[in-house]
């Protein structure tokens, strides 16, 4: 098999980057009518330290799946490399995203760590069935390249098995009793 690289900016989404500009827009258009020229530098010079540094390391994340392992890199130095006797599982997360899901390739290594592939992901922008594909290239891999002993499937953990949405509800019910116990003394 060949060695593939999937790139962080191949998700990047044009519309991301217009959002930013009109952002910036409406902070220069504002700046003039209502603050200082001072004022309006500080708010512009702030909302880009705020996003290029994102925009940058997104731009020029990658991994690259080969034969010596997958290589992770966030956008930052030439990334670091997993070789395939530390990656005890590879699996495809699916997060609730609004009214569809967005997905994502995550590998566990053998010391309980877990790490996200950059460049691989889909969601309602991105194809699912394109992603699909390329996370079949990994476990294709990750299969030919591991021991099936050595494949260890992690322990469901408390965090997977609750959802925001719970976790939401029940603080908003907690604060809710709250209030009308307060209200009863």
């Amino acid at each position: 098999m060949n060695e593939t690289i999937f790139r962080g900016r191949d998700l990047v989404r044009p519309a991301g980057v217009a959002m930013l500009f009109l952002v910036l827009t409406v902070e220069v258009a504002f700046g003039l009518f209502a603050m200082t020229d001072v004022g309006t530098v500080l708010l512009v010079s702030l909302t880009l330290a705020m996003t290029v540094p994102f925009l940058f390391s997104t731009l020029r994340s990658w991994t690259r799946v080969g034969a010596d392992g997958i290589t992770v890199n966030r956008g930052f130095g030439s990334g670091r490399t997993y070789p395939w006797q530390q990656i005890a599982w590879v699996e495809v997360r699916r997060y609730p995203a609004g009214d569809s899901f967005s997905y994502a390739l995550r590998i566990h290594l053998a010391d309980g760590r877990r790490r996200l592939l950059p460049g691989l992901a889909a969601d309602k922008y991105h194809s699912a069935a394109e992603f699909m594909a390329n996370a079949d290239q990994v476990f294709d891999w990750w299969e030919q390249s591991t021991d099936p002993a050595r494949r260890v499937a992690p322990r469901v953990r408390l965090r997977n098995k609750v959802s925001t949405t719970l976790v939401v509800g029940l603080l908003l019910s907690g604060l809710l009793a709250a209030v009308i116990l307060t209200q009863l003394r």
